[in-house]
């Protein structure tokens, strides 16, 4: 119970993979079964998705590759 009267929320002894649902230890950081990285556990007993910063900074270089090359094909 916290100061205000009330019940902490669940406390999980495991996590679940968000790509395959395997029951994984609180401590992992990736799946044994499918190889997917994992996070901390979240309200709902599942393991957060990391985000992928590296996949997001290649689609940005790959959309201003393809603007300059539609800019410099047709104007």
């Amino acid at each position: 119970m916290n100061k205000n009267g009330r019940e902490n929320g669940p406390t999980y002894m495991t996590k679940k993979c968000p790509e395959c649902f395997t029951h994984l230890p609180l401590r992992v950081t990736s799946c044994h079964v499918c190889g997917q990285k994992v996070g901390d556990v979240d309200s709902r007993g599942m393991a957060r998705k990391p985000v992928d910063w590296k996949a997001y900074l290649i689609s940005v270089i790959a959309v201003a590759a393809l603007s300059a090359f539609i800019w410099w094909a047709f104007f």
